[in-house]
C-alpha cells in the first residue's frame, strides 16, 4: 500500500536573483534541497537531503541500496506526508537485517554514508551476470535521451540524473535530484516498485562515478555503467570486482571504457 504526494512542482523554487553584468533584478529557477526522514519501522530513521519528489522510489531504492530489502514484496507499505509533510513512514513485511545503524543524516552528496567497511561490502554483493550488450551508439543514445528528460535540470542547472535500461536498450525508469547517489536509488526504487527486475540491465548517469554508485549499482545487478563524466579509482576497483563494464566521458561521440569491455559490441576482453 502506497499514499502518493509526488509532485514535478516541488522540484523547483522561484527565487529573485541580481544578474551581472546588466544588475537587473529577475526571478530565477533553483533546485530544490529538503531534508526528508525515512521513518523505518523497528529500523531507526534516516534524514535524507534530496529533491522531494518520487518519494516512494527514493525509499524504496535507499532501502534496496542499504540491504534492507531484497524486493518490493519485503515493503509492507510506504506512507507519504502521514502527520508531517518532510516524513515516509515505512513498514517491513520482514525483520530487517542486524547491524544496520540508525539516525543517520545522508547529505546529497555523500551518498554511502552508513557504510562500515567497504571490503566487507566488496565481499558480502556477489559479482554481476553477463547477460547484457551494448552498442556504442546506443550508449551514447542513452546519454541523450537521459539528458533529454531533466527538466529540472533544463530549467535549474542544479541537479543530476540516473536511469535504468534493459536488454534492448529501452530506459525503463530515470529520475533527478540534487543528489547523484538520490537519482540512482529513485532509478532502481522505480524498477523495484514497478515489479522490473533490474538485474541483467544496465544504468546511465549524468554526472561522475564513485565508488558508492558502483556499490548500489552492483547491488541492483547492474551490468553495465554508462556516464557522462569519469570514475573515480576506487570506482574502477569496484567495477573490476563485480565485473560491471564502466564506461566514462560517454558523450560527443566518444567514450572510454575501463573494466570489462566485452559487453561493448566490437570489444573483447574479461
Amino acid at each position: 500500500m502506497t499514499e502518493s504526494t509526488n509532485n514535478a512542482s516541488e522540484a523547483v523554487s522561484r527565487e529573485t536573483i541580481h544578474r551581472l553584468p546588466s544588475q537587473s533584478a529577475e526571478a530565477d529557477d533553483v533546485a530544490v534541497e529538503r531534508a526528508i526522514t525515512l521513518m523505518i519501522d523497528q529500523v531507526g530513521s534516516f534524514t535524507v537531503m534530496c529533491t522531494p519528489t518520487e518519494v516512494e522510489a527514493l525509499a524504496a531504492g535507499f532501502l534496496f541500496s542499504e540491504g534492507l530489502i531484497e524486493t518490493a514484496d519485503d515493503i509492507a507499505e510506504i506512507a507519504v506526508g502521514r502527520g508531517n509533510p518532510d516524513a515516509v513512514a515505512i513498514r517491513l513485511s520482514n525483520p530487517a537485517p542486524a547491524g544496520v545503524e540508525r539516525n543517520l543524516i545522508v547529505a546529497s552528496s555523500c551518498g554511502m554514508c552508513g557504510s562500515r567497511n567497504i571490503a566487507k561490502l566488496m565481499a558480502a554483493v556477489p559479482a554481476c551476470g553477463a547477460s547484457l550488450t551494448v552498442s556504442e551508439a546506443r550508449c551514447q543514445a542513452l546519454t541523450e535521451v537521459l539528458r533529454e528528460g531533466q527538466s529540472v535540470f533544463a530549467s535549474t542547472g542544479g541537479t543530476h540524473a540516473a536511469g535504468v535500461f534493459d536488454g534492448g536498450g529501452e530506459c525503463l525508469a530515470a529520475a533527478e535530484d540534487i543528489g547523484r547517489h538520490n537519482a540512482l536509488d529513485k532509478a532502481i526504487g522505480a524498477c523495484l516498485l514497478a515489479g522490473r527486475s533490474t538485474a541483467g540491465c544496465g544504468g546511465v548517469l549524468s554526472g561522475r562515478v564513485s565508488f558508492e554508485m558502483v556499490a548500489k549499482a552492483a547491488r541492483a545487478g547492474l551490468e553495465v555503467i554508462i556516464a557522462v563524466s569519469g570514475p573515480t579509482s576506487l570506482a574502477v576497483e569496484a567495477a573490476d570486482h563485480w565485473h560491471i563494464t564502466l564506461c566514462g566521458f560517454v558523450r560527443g561521440g566518444r567514450m572510454n571504457v575501463y573494466t570489462h569491455p566485452g559487453r561493448i559490441e566490437g570489444l573483447s576482453g574479461p
